[in-house]
């Protein structure tokens, strides 16, 4: 009797995961099937999550103990927020992006992609900053040269996106790691 009721009670637990793995996989083959962000609105959501991610990053790796440690006298220690912020940004950003492409794969990808675009916002911080604030002796132009650089990559990053998402290359690329659905009847 007591055998009974514990095969009983396996068989319920048994159903309810055939039952739970048949909701998910409805739930997945229902997603797959529908495109609710096109590219436009995948930047804008990649932006904003970009931007929720890199904000308590910036502001672990910015405190007072580390701009204490270290002293530029060109260095704007003012400035040390915005730019560490849009350095992570744009890291996080590529990431992000890499991965609405192309998954896991395009996650790796664009780690690699991501650091060096990142080392790039890095060199040119220190060059707008130490250099041309040093010579020029102007923080405002520095800061201005540093915001146009910085708008000038996201634009990048956004127009190759966008470019990215009408690609039948990488479209070609997304049916053979079976992102997508392929469209055969």
């Amino acid at each position: 009797m007591v055998g009974k009721a514990v095969n009983e009670g396996n068989r319920d637990v048994a159903q309810t995961n055939v039952t739970c793995f048949a909701r998910l996989a409805t739930i997945t083959a229902m997603w797959r099937r529908l495109h609710i962000l096109g590219p436009a609105h995948s930047l804008m959501l990649a932006s904003v999550s970009a931007a929720l991610i890199a904000l308590p990053i910036t502001v672990q790796l910015v405190s007072r103990d580390q701009a204490a440690r270290f002293r530029i006298p060109a260095w704007p220690d003012t400035l040390n927020l915005y730019i560490t912020f849009s350095i992570v940004l744009v890291g996080v950003l590529l990431v992000l992006l890499g991965y609405y492409h192309l998954g896991r794969l395009g996650f790796l990808v664009s780690v690699a992609l991501a650091s060096a675009v990142v080392w790039s916002m890095a060199v040119c911080g220190i060059l707008s900053f130490v250099w041309v604030g040093h010579y020029l002796g102007s923080v405002w132009l520095s800061t201005f040269l540093y915001a146009a650089f910085f708008v000038l990559v996201y634009l990048l990053i956004a127009g190759l996106h966008l470019r990215a998402a009408s690609s039948s290359s990488l479209h070609d690329a997304q049916l053979k790691l079976r992102l997508i659905p392929s469209r055969r009847h």
